[in-house]
């Protein structure tokens, strides 16, 4: 769940009395007054300075909050067999991840952790160099950029143990103060090869569907709280389309992603003609001049995968400012007012006795795509909809 933080604004004294539920702050005694031309002061409650911006009626917003994305539990799990150090793919991967990684701890979000396995031997996995899930503090991150420099890349893909592995530390993972509870747990698979153990489909002569790799992403997917369900993200590092199923399987990565919960409406598992309609992140170094390309790559895909595993329903909690009149509420997207509209706007979850506030449509997509996108629910003005 997504916990929404607010600031009373010279709204005076509430009691909270049943019916939709209130926005309440971290301190009560932080308020601040609307000012003469009727707009509200933002306080952000994450990222800085306060921002002015208009809303409604004049005079009319109560209190403002800033709603966070939904926590997110990452285990990157990074294949170090020898070929990871042809065409610049470890060059590559390797500083667009230590980038995530500083970023994260930037941002010091308790809605995230991270973990990072290397498959850099034959297992069992995580090895006694790999990292587990955490929040990335500065003490975190030294952990994951040191078992990136310290990786011996290897012979083999024993890509089926390494997924067991990381499949085991994300069940084992409860989330710990300052990191929030009730995330979503996600395994990242990035690898340019075929599996060397049992998971290997050889030219394409086997069913993907009893991939013994695919099979435990599915039974991952469907794992029951608190274990899981668990979310399987393919990133396949390889020249497409594949002219040597040997070398690379696009299929496999396709059928895996599929199998874990993350392929997109209308992919196609089994493609290798077109990345149109990929179910997993292509990464082609045969586009790719320099390695910063292909690094440039890397961190697209791995944000975009960022990006999906964020939320786009809000949660409006208990907060203490007291009974809230559902239809004088508003929403905002980095700063700009969004229409209540089923289709590119936000909805309740349910008009009646609403909990959750949706985006849909282009709203959403504004949020899943930027992993920076602040979403401030405003509380006092007459909703504004679509007519």
């Amino acid at each position: 769940m997504l916990a929404v933080a607010a600031l009373a604004m010279g709204c005076g004294t509430a009691s909270n009395d049943g019916g939709f539920p209130s926005l309440a702050g971290d301190d009560a005694s932080d308020e601040s007054p609307l000012d003469d031309a009727g707009t509200t002061v933002h306080l952000n409650l994450d990222s800085g300075p306060s921002t002015v911006a208009p809303i409604g009626d004049a005079g009319c917003a109560k209190a403002t909050a800033v709603a966070k994305k939904a926590p997110v539990y990452l285990l990157f799990v990074l294949d170090g067999s020898d070929s990871m150090s042809q065409e610049n793919k470890w060059a590559a991967v390797v500083p667009a991840l230590e980038s995530i990684f500083t970023q994260m701890q930037s941002a010091a979000d308790p809605g995230v952790a991270a973990g990072l396995i290397i498959f850099d031997t034959g297992g069992p996995f995580p090895g006694s160099g790999d990292v587990s899930v955490a929040f990335v503090d500065a003490a975190q991150e030294s952990a994951l950029q040191m078992r990136l420099s310290t990786a011996a890349l290897n012979l083999g893909t024993p890509t089926h143990a390494a997924l067991t592995g990381g499949y085991g530390e994300l069940e084992m993972y409860q989330s710990k103060a300052p990191v929030m509870t009730g995330g979503k747990k996600v395994l990242v698979l990035i690898t340019d090869g075929v599996p060397t153990d049992d998971c290997a489909n050889l030219l394409g002569t086997g069913s993907y569907t009893t991939n013994a790799c695919v099979e435990l992403a599915a039974q991952e997917l469907v794992e029951a709280p608190s274990d899981g369900p668990i979310l399987t993200f393919g990133v396949g590092v390889g020249d497409f389309p594949s002219s040597d199923l040997t070398d690379f399987d696009p299929s496999f990565l396709g059928n895996l992603a599929l199998a874990g919960g993350t392929g997109p409406a209308g992919c196609n598992p089994n493609e290798n003609t077109t990345t149109s309609d990929l179910c997993y992140f292509e990464i082609d170094p045969s586009t790719a001049t320099t390695a910063s390309q292909l690094q440039q790559k890397f961190e697209t895909a791995l944000n975009a995968i960022r990006g999906q595993v964020a939320s786009c329903s809000f949660p409006i909690q208990s907060t203490g400012l007291g009974t809230i009149d559902p239809t004088k509420v508003n929403v905002e997207v980095n700063g700009k007012p969004i229409l209540q509209d089923p289709k590119n706007g936000w909805t309740y979850d349910n008009p009646k006795t609403p909990t959750e506030i949706l985006l849909h449509g282009t709203a959403c997509s504004s949020v899943t795509g930027d992993v920076t996108a602040s979403v401030n629910i405003v509380v006092g003005c007459a909703t504004q909809a679509v007519q």
